[in-house]
């Protein structure tokens, strides 16, 4: 019993005895040990395993299914070894009793090489040893004769083949298909290949075209750099015009006017720094870290735009790194002063002053009345710049914030009302923001049942989120009287009829153990406390 095994040689399958196996796989390694060195070694030994996967297939159809070493002999045979290309004496002794393989002599096939349509007349010359040239006149000839000479030639191209190999083009000349035979095609080829590109390239017309090439080339690159001078001045004057305004607009309202931040979310000329930070040291190295940071890009931009429309080449970097190192200095003074910023609201303290509402009446009557300042306050606010827990307005041409204080109203356990100001704001330390919140200037009046609280407040000069809750607390049983002018903050008072906050003024309210109730009475006319 011997193994058998497959194998892939040139695209087709066979399946080949272990004995013949090893003999072929030496032969082809033999062979290509001997073409290693030639330039074309790869397409012989290629053509050579082609036609011998031929010779298989024919030996395959003759009745046999798998190649044995008889075989694989058969092709050495026929192909020929290595040596006896090596050395001509051992190839005459070899041919002597070599049994030549030729399949009827010459093969029909069409010559790619020697075309002018499809290589018909080229195969039929090289099969009948006679000059292409004459079988191509015959063929015109017939045509131009009312022959059929056109259709013959349609038929010859679709029914014969195509010699692709060096093995087929070898039977189409009838010459004997072996080693020596491929490698010297091949060797042909790749030399008349090599001759006609060196011929090629010595034509004046290969030289003439290169030039003209080349002029084209730097044509296109001329009108390619003129286009880009264009664009980049397109580019450049909007930089350069951006940047300037932009430049000036800046320093105009840092320097001048200490406006910046009317520019950001705050607008109307409303200068929030002046609040935020503390005069002197803090809000100049802000202002610096300001201009830094935004006007170093600004002067990039204008550079850019000077190089762009000027052409300005430059190789000192020294301008770059200064400006970038001013950046980055703005960028650290803003870290250090936000920091610093950040610290200022790092401790909330909350000040709580509470009083018994003490009075005859079962009613309390609860108003936000302004007095002459509330009103000079009110007349101050600039309408466009309105939060929900502070207003901004302008005194004596000083920008000020006005605080909005919360009421809210819940249930007592005591037997007496009560109201509880809660005035909160931050600072670096608890003694800071109690002293921050402490200053707050919040006043309340009371008058036998009528208490009148501030509907707004002048906050002091820097800003801390100061801010003021009151609370009133109604026992159960007691009524109160929410007056129109206690709408703007009143907040989020619990009622069992859940009315909004705003529909809850001028109306009697009773406390009852679920919350204020509505009670049905006519509207009073109550005059307001005297300030």
């Amino acid at each position: 019993m011997k193994k058998t095994l497959t194998i892939n040689l040139s695209g087709s399958v066979f399946h080949i005895d272990d004995d013949a196996y090893e003999k072929l796989y030496a032969y082809l390694n033999q062979i290509t040990r001997h073409f290693g060195n030639d330039a074309e070694a790869k397409e012989i030994v290629e053509d050579i395993e082609t036609r011998i996967a031929e010779i298989f297939a024919e030996k395959i159809k003759n009745g046999g299914e798998v190649i044995n070493l008889d075989h694989v002999n058969e092709v050495i045979v026929i192909m020929g070894t290595p040596e006896a290309i090596s050395n001509e004496d051992e190839e005459k002794q070899q041919n002597a009793g070599r049994k030549f393989y030729q399949t009827g002599g010459r093969r029909l096939y069409r010559d790619p090489d020697d075309k002018v349509l499809g290589g018909v007349c080229g195969g039929l010359g090289a099969y009948f040893a006679i000059d292409p040239v004459i079988l191509r006149i015959l063929f015109v000839l017939i045509f131009f004769l009312g022959g059929s000479g056109v259709l013959v030639y349609l038929v010859l191209w679709i029914v014969v083949p195509k010699a692709y190999s060096t093995a087929q083009r070898l039977e189409m000349k009838g010459e004997e298909v072996n080693i020596d035979n491929i490698s010297k095609s091949i060797k042909e080829e790749m030399q008349d290949v090599k001759e006609n590109f060196r011929n090629y390239r010595s034509h004046p017309a290969y030289t003439q075209g290169r030039s003209n090439v080349r002029e084209v080339g730097d044509t296109l690159l001329s009108v390619l750099k003129i286009l880009g001078t264009i664009i980049l001045v397109i580019i450049g004057i909007p930089f350069l015009i951006v940047g300037a305004v932009c430049l000036i607009v800046l320093f105009a309202l840092l320097f001048a006017s200490h406006h910046i931040v009317g520019l950001m979310p705050l607008n109307n000329g409303f200068n929030f720094m002046e609040h935020l930070y503390t005069p002197g040291a803090t809000l100049s190295w802000m202002t610096v870290g300001i201009a830094l940071v935004i006007g170093i890009p600004l002067v990039m931009l204008i550079y850019a735009g000077i190089k762009m429309i000027f052409r300005v080449k430059s190789r000192n970097h020294i301008f770059g790194s200064i400006f970038a190192g001013l950046f980055v200095v703005g960028i650290i003074i803003l870290i250090i002063n936000g920091s610093n910023t950040l610290g200022e609201f790092r401790k909330q303290t909350t000040v709580t002053h509470s009083e018994k509402l003490v009075t005859s009446s079962d009613t309390l009557y609860i108003s936000a009345k302004k007095d002459h300042a509330e009103k000079d306050l009110d007349a101050i606010i600039d309408p466009d710049l309105n939060f929900e827990r502070f207003r901004i307005g302008t005194l004596n041409d000083v920008d000020v914030v006005i605080g909005i204080p919360e009421l809210r109203i819940e249930k007592s356990d005591d037997t007496e009302p009560s109201l509880l100001v809660n005035k909160t704001s931050r600072g670096t330390s608890h003694a800071n923001s109690r002293q921050n919140a402490e200053d707050i200037p919040y006043n309340y009046q009371l008058k036998d049942s009528m208490i009148n609280v501030q509907s707004s407040y002048l906050l002091p000069k820097i800003w801390r989120n100061q801010r003021v809750n009151l609370k009133l607390y109604i026992p159960v049983g007691k009524t109160i009287y929410l007056d129109e002018s206690v709408k703007p903050i009143l907040r989020d008072v619990h009622n069992t009829s859940d009315t909004f906050d705003d529909d809850m003024v001028n109306k009697y309210w009773t406390m009852k153990p679920d919350g204020l109730t509505l009670v049905n009475r006519a509207i009073p006319n109550v005059k307001p406390i005297k300030k």
